[in-house]
């Protein structure tokens, strides 16, 4: 078990809601956004008074020092961050994510040793390497493994205490197919590579992480399937094939949403050049608020709705009496929701961006900053554009990609 204290600690710090914790902290926030994207990665200070205030922990389960929260909880409480930074909310989605997503299959004990630090963080560079290195592949070595690796978007890098690579994009050296196990491999043993110069999400460190060489005992091992359903754990967040996707439709939202409050708070103080009505006063703007404001909450309606359902229809541990993995017919439209969203509010954002003007395109105004995140998220392979041809198809009788039913990536 974890230590006592964290179990206090958790259940000290849960008394306040998340999202009072959040707005409490708005201000810092934002701080942290800005000095991020002077960095490319979170700062130190910040990720740890993120930490302090469990934004980290709260998908774990209540066993190790979480807040056992749903997907609907999830998505409230990283909407809310992505309204005010893309960038920290980023950070703090994807590593509260993998930080539940790795306890799935784990070993208990495993879960434990990792947890037992308060701070504990989890990135995973899953995506293919940028420039020269040392390959994808891992040996076998009594127990354990001898791992040689480079993979991108290990978003918050610089802050993690472990990171974790997935057997199928790594080869067995000696088979040339997929690794019989995944690995966890704590800081220190891990090198971040600089990549990440990009514009949009500019400040979440989703750099390259690269191992040669390194020697993964067999007590950090995890399964082959490691995100595969848990039957572990009571939350059906743990056997919801969406974890890892309604997440980034949560960033997406909530950019969109941090751009709708900085354009009613500039369209009450902007009169265009060569204009004398002020942007408040226009009917054209009034038309295009309320349409962008419409969609955005069409689309966060539809998410919510069904995780809400994909969820309550999982329902308790298979052993008692529950699904270990959905029906399809209400896993699809989960899956199309957040796609939907996410490419919904690259719509929005872009309309709000055009209707500030060149306001919009100072490196200055938020909005500036909200284009390029709406832009960066909407991006992702999980809420990409392709799944609406990717679903799509299934509605004419073609099949299901196999990969949907199972979470791969992190």
């Amino acid at each position: 078990m974890v230590r006592a204290e964290i179990i206090e600690r958790q259940n000290e710090i849960k008394q306040t809601p998340m999202l009072e914790r959040i707005e409490s902290m708005r201000e810092m926030l934002r701080a942290a956004g800005d000095e991020a994207q002077e960095l490319r990665h979170l700062p130190a200070w910040a990720a740890k008074e993120m930490a302090a205030n469990g934004f980290y922990r709260y998908a774990l389960p209540k066993e190790l020092g979480g807040e056992d929260v749903t997907a609907r909880e999830q998505i409230e409480n990283v909407e809310l961050v992505s309204s005010i930074d893309g960038s920290v909310g980023w950070c703090t989605h994807i590593n509260s994510e993998i930080n539940g997503l790795v306890v799935r299959r784990m070993d208990r004990a495993l879960c434990d040793k990792i947890f037992d630090d308060w701070d504990a963080l989890v990135c995973s560079g899953l995506g293919p390497p940028n420039g020269p290195n040392p390959g994808r592949t891992a040996k076998r070595e009594g127990d354990g493994w001898r791992l040689s690796y480079q993979g991108s978007f290990a978003s918050g890098c610089h802050n993690a205490t472990w990171n974790f690579v997935m057997s199928p994009v790594v080869m067995n050296e000696e088979t040339g197919e997929g690794a019989e196990n995944s690995f966890m491999v704590p800081k220190g043993e891990f090198e971040i590579v600089d990549t990440w110069d990009t514009a949009g999400m500019r400040g979440s460190g989703s750099h390259d992480v690269r191992m040669d060489g390194t020697y993964v005992p067999p007590e950090h091992l995890l399964p082959d399937r490691p995100l595969a359903p848990s039957e572990q754990w009571d939350n059906p967040t743990f056997r919801n094939p969406c974890h890892a996707v309604y997440n980034k439709s949560a960033v997406a939202l909530g950019v969109c949403k941090g751009a709708l409050e900085s354009f009613i708070d500039l369209a009450n103080i902007k009169t265009p050049w060569g204009l004398t009505s002020p942007l408040k006063d226009m009917p054209q703007v009034h038309y295009r608020i309320g349409e962008a404001m419409a969609t955005y909450m069409a689309a966060r309606t539809f998410v919510l709705d069904t995780q809400d359902a994909l969820e309550a229809h999982l329902g308790p541990k298979p052993s008692e009496g529950g699904r270990l993995e959905p029906e399809w017919d209400v896993f699809w439209p989960a899956y199309l929701a957040c796609a939907h969203s996410a490419q919904a509010v690259r719509h929005v954002v872009g309309i709000i961006n055009n209707t500030a003007g060149t306001t919009g395109s100072r490196m200055d105004s938020p909005l500036e900053r909200h284009l390029r995140d709406a832009h960066q998220s909407a991006t992702h392979a999980l809420i990409s554009w392709r799944h609406y041809e990717d679903l799509g198809k299934t509605f004419v009788g073609h099949d299901p990609a196999a990969n949907y039913m199972e979470l791969r990536r992190a």
